[in-house]
């Protein structure tokens, strides 16, 4: 399936996932076992990301916080921190393979 990966210096880029795992190892950094968070945006799409990436002190996206706020989909005090995959078919995305 094809995601958007956007990464801390506001690049996007379109990459192709296979699995769960490893759409989590590409927002989560792969020397921790770390649990990927969702947070899901209007339409049906959300984003993925680090759900521990604050306490690895991973620098802010500011692209995605701004995302985010406009689907009002976080506070407005919070923000996104690493790398994350925008997601728009939730749907296909549900039947991927965990690994």
């Amino acid at each position: 399936m094809n995601v958007t990966l956007i990464t801390t210096d506001g690049n996007k880029k379109k990459v192709t996932i296979k699995s769960f795992d490893e759409a989590r190892q590409l927002v989560c950094n792969y020397q921790y076992n770390s649990s990927a968070e969702i947070v899901v945006l209007m339409g049906g799409s959300f984003i993925l990301f680090d759900e521990e990436g604050k306490l690895k002190n991973l620098e802010i996206n500011k692209v995605a916080t701004s995302i985010a706020h406009l689907n009002e989909a976080i506070y407005p005090s919070d923000y996104i921190v690493g790398d994350v995959l925008l997601v728009d078919d939730i749907d296909e995305f549900d039947y991927l393979p965990y690994e």
